[in-house]
């Protein structure tokens, strides 16, 4: 154990590396701190784990956010500490401590996006502190010379997901940049799969296709099932990337129909996966990072460089012969080192997964991108991070078919720390469900781009006209939800409320609150899923208003009084006030 003291820290470090030099150095001093790690490894022992541990009274601090959190968390004991987990594959280096106004406490970064990481904190009973620990190398690593991070923290006393948005452009300094934004990739859109799973019917999705370009979706995803006969679930089939004649005839007129409505027509690929009964199983074999046996199928290792050529090649040939758009490339998080990696490294590019796996996407992209500067590549949360998303151009929500407030919580979380365009999960409901419910998950999700995935003639014809209704506003307004300036309430409570401000109005979502303040400047629409029939709203001057029911009908208008006003609102329902 070795003790480093700055002023107001002392950082303790613990490692289990025999022979190892380390340095803390302390760069800045001041609201936001930041300390430069250095490692300098000896012998042929691996990297393991390495941590840094420190104290600070714990004064108005209670809760702790982190990118990946599904819902609210609590910052829990010392003994079972919360904790963020990041790697380039999945998460990022990110977690934030804040009071119940949302006020940032503490914002933990760390600059290296890609070694696996943890940082976590945790009440000390003993003496109300709190324990924070940085962990680095929580997961096996390969072999390398030296190691160098800066630790960055900040104390501003700010909102907490403002804290947070300085953090992501920390990062862009560093040289994680966000990918190009092509217009399609912030476009409503169909996906089968929720509406279809491996049943891949060009005909049926077709005939879905043009009535969901009606409602305004531009893109279609055609996901897992494609590529086999067999629908099974599971991923012993993938590896080969062979359209199935049995279900696709003639792969390239299934895409031109498509482009006929004006559409852009994406396809699923699971990027690491060769299946057990694959053609190119045996291929590979010696070259596989670990086996996943519940899913048939094993991951590729991406450090040698016929891996990576294959991979891309299929892509890359897949794209020309057929006209795709976009790819959704799944499961990347499945990158890691295991029970079968090669240790061969002298016939590898690198010894680092973590490096071959940015060389692996990055060579996608240039590739892609060559033959379609616009090219569309979908990523799904948890690999959202600062060095993947320079490759990825639409981050969609994890999957949470038919949860609306895992939808909301996850959809504004990848807001606060993502510049990217970020998709809802798929939305899809039960053909007798109702249309309150209906609503309410469309709008849950309404600060992200709307995924949809049902079959409309399982839907009843209200759930049509609030699904119209719905996507109607949403592109019209689809600058200021995107773009605007972002504020959140009540993180303790999963997001009490959100709103986006930009261009002279302002979109507000009540979630569970029933007041806001309406700014008199601005054009403001308020959305209520607050679940009363009633909202009260504070003006500063008298204004007009109109109110319309989740269908889009006008239900009733008049004028708001300056000061505070009770008016009822239907669930679902929203407020114009100008």
């Amino acid at each position: 154990m070795k003790t480093f003291n700055f002023e107001g820290i002392s950082f303790k470090t613990e490692t289990h590396n025999s022979l190892l030099d380390e340095q803390i150095i302390e760069l800045s001093r001041g609201k936001i701190s930041e300390y430069k790690l250095k490692l300098v490894f000896g012998g042929d022992e691996l990297p393991t784990e390495y941590k840094i541990t420190w104290t600070l009274d714990q004064i108005d601090t209670m809760g702790f956010w982190s990118p990946s959190h599904h819902f609210v968390s609590n910052i829990a004991p010392d003994w079972c500490k919360a904790e963020c987990a990041s790697k380039l594959t999945s998460g990022m280096p990110v977690a934030s401590l804040y009071n119940y106004d949302n006020e940032n406490r503490l914002t933990i970064s760390v600059s290296d996006p890609k070694t696996p990481i943890k940082i976590k904190a945790g009440v000390v009973e003993e003496t109300g502190e709190i324990e924070y620990d940085i962990i680095f190398f929580c997961e096996k690593v390969s072999k390398m010379d030296e190691y160098e991070a800066i630790i960055r923290l900040d104390t501003r006393k700010i909102p907490f997901y403002e804290a947070v948005a300085t953090t992501k452009k920390w990062w862009q300094q560093l040289g994680y940049m966000v990918a190009h934004k092509p217009e399609y990739a912030s476009a409503p859109l169909y996906s089968a799969w929720y509406s279809f799973h491996q049943r891949t019917i060009p005909n049926e999705i077709v005939a879905q296709c043009k009535i969901a370009k009606e409602y305004g979706m531009d893109t279609l995803i055609v996901d897992d099932g494609w590529q086999t006969d067999d629908n099974s679930r599971g991923y012993g089939y993938c590896g080969d990337w062979e359209v199935c004649q049995a279900k696709i005839p003639n792969m390239k007129d299934f895409v031109d129909r498509i482009h006929d409505l004006d559409m852009k027509f994406m396809i699923w690929f699971s990027v690491p996966f060769v299946g057990y009964y694959s053609k190119n199983y045996d291929r590979f074999k010696g070259k596989f990072l670990h086996d996943r046996k519940n899913q048939n199928a094993k991951v590729l290792d991406p450090r040698f460089k016929d891996v990576r050529e294959f991979i891309v090649g299929k892509y890359v040939d897949f794209v020309n012969k057929y006209g795709i758009d976009g790819l959704k490339l799944d499961f990347i998080d499945s990158f890691y080192l295991g029970e079968e990696s090669s240790t061969e490294y002298d016939k590898m590019d690198t010894v680092s997964v973590e490096d071959a796996v940015e060389m692996l996407l990055s060579e996608i992209s240039e590739r892609l991108k060559a033959i379609n500067p616009d090219f569309l590549i979908e990523f799904r949360q948890s690999y959202v991070g600062p060095v993947i998303s320079q490759y990825g151009n639409m981050l969609r929500v994890t999957d949470c078919p038919n949860d609306p407030l895992m939808n909301r919580v996850h959809s504004l979380n990848l807001r606060i720390c993502q510049d990217g365009i970020i998709h809802s999960d798929m939305m899809m409901w039960n053909k007798d469900e109702t249309d309150e419910a209906v609503a309410y998950q469309l709008i849950s999700t309404l600060f992200s781009v709307p995924q949809i995935s049902i079959l409309f003639e399982n839907i009843t014809d209200n759930h049509k006209k609030i699904l119209k209704n719905y996507i109607s506003f949403w592109r019209e307004h689809k600058d200021t939800i995107l773009n605007g300036e972002m504020k959140f309430a009540d993180v303790h409570a999963n997001y009490s409320k959100a709103k986006s401000t930009k261009n002279g109005e302002t979109i507000s979502v009540l979630f569970q609150s029933i007041v806001e303040t309406v700014d008199s400047d601005k054009t403001s629409y308020i959305f209520n899923l607050s679940g009363k029939d009633y909202i009260y709203l504070e003006l500063d001057k008298s204004l007009t208003y109109q109110a319309f029911d989740m269908y889009g009908n006008l239900s009733q208008e008049g004028t708001l009084n300056s000061g505070v006003s009770k008016i009822t609102l239907g669930k679902c329902s929203m407020i114009k006030i100008n």
